[in-house]
């Protein structure tokens, strides 16, 4: 399984595996990479806009920066001339530091916009539309509002889908949507940045892995680097999983926490004990859904452990139990559970919808 930036044999008997859920799809080929260049650059030919290119880079993981970094060769290749390189985050794209994105109303002309395609929990898909509304703080106030009532059923997704899609209207910007697992690159999606919400649901719909709830479950988030994306995961995974379960996640964490709340909250620079109270006091800060799924996790009497290389000072305080070896996450829940007992594998457990088949007590 992968494990950040590395792979960990997990050394599981055949008898303790109850099932493997992973997406079986070979690594995007170099000649489907260059197709998917090609139609953003016949994207650009057609823009109205003229003049030179900039680019908006809106996740700074490693895999997405390098996609950034080969479209800007291929472009260049083909006399396309990039003026201006901005992130979220400071990163070094074709051996230039990106400039900070201040938000859409900073950009215009002809623009190219680089996300990874993922799930999130407060949008439920991630793409290039939502990262923007990222940075419009009363919108994601709103959101946040709606996500925190929908008391674990998805009723209020609907309703966040059309405040993406009516934010969005009209929003012609060209979107690399980058889809990244467990083995490597998978897709790449190319769109307008209005319908980028549409076309990644699509497809990781189309990953979905329907299973029976389970008691316990060991996941991996593929090679994410952040804390957040384990998050994600947790919330993901958290729909098999049955009342008083386990859950283990993998997660490096070579980038760190990933989200502001998570740093504010393991500094003791924000307490978080009531929802409603948290947004009334500090308005949306990034990351609060994820105190609000530990919360949650908290409240239906999950067993959480991490995996990872944070310091065991910020992994108490965000209520996991803390492992530095595969051996000894497996060996905690068998010795709950019973040597017997079946284990749930779930590899890209941040791009991979899971459903439940049936409900589990």
């Amino acid at each position: 399984m992968r494990y950040g930036t590395s792979e960990v044999v997990l050394d599981v008997k055949a008898e303790n595996i109850l099932k493997h859920a992973r997406i079986v799809q070979e690594p995007m080929r170099e000649d489907a990479l260059n197709s998917r260049f090609e139609a953003v650059d016949a994207r650009v030919e057609g823009s109205s806009s003229a003049g030179t290119i900039d680019i908006v880079i809106l996740d700074c993981s490693r895999v997405v920066v390098d996609i950034a970094s080969r479209l800007i060769a291929y472009l260049e290749g083909k006399g396309k001339s990039i003026d201006n390189v901005y992130a979220i985050a400071r990163c070094r794209v074709t051996g230039r530091e990106a400039k900070p994105f201040k938000g859409i109303d900073t950009i215009d002309g002809r623009t190219i916009l680089i996300s990874r395609a993922s799930l999130d929990p407060i949008f439920k898909y991630s793409c290039t539309a939502t990262a923007l509304l990222r940075h419009e703080p009363e919108m994601m106030k709103d959101v946040y509002s709606i996500f925190i009532g929908m008391d674990g059923s998805n009723s209020g997704y609907s309703k966040i889908k059309d405040m993406v899609d009516k934010s969005m209207q009209g929003n012609e910007f060209i979107s690399l949507e980058v889809l990244h697992g467990d083995h490597g690159l998978i897709d790449l999606l190319v769109c307008d940045t209005a319908g980028s919400y549409h076309d990644v649901s699509s497809r990781l719909e189309g990953l979905a892995y329907a299973t029976d709830a389970c008691r316990s479950i060991i996941a991996s988030t593929g090679y994410s680097s952040r804390l957040s994306d384990a998050l994600t995961a947790l919330w993901n995974c958290s729909t098999i999983l049955r009342k008083d379960g386990i859950i283990i996640l993998m997660a490096e964490c070579t980038e760190g926490l990933g989200a502001e709340a998570l740093q504010m909250l393991v500094e003791g620079r924000l307490i978080y004990s009531n929802d409603h109270h948290s947004i009334d006091r500090y308005g949306y800060i990034d990351g609060l859904e994820y105190l609000h799924i530990l919360k949650v996790m908290g409240e239906r009497g999950y067993d959480i452990g991490l995996l990872t290389m944070l310091p065991e000072l910020y992994v108490g305080a965000l209520g996991f139990k803390p492992f530095r070896k595969v051996r000894d996450a497996l060996a905690y829940i068998l010795g709950r559970m019973g040597q017997r007992h079946k284990v749930m594998i779930v590899s890209d457990a941040s791009i991979m919808p899971m459903r439940a088949e049936q409900a589990g007590e």
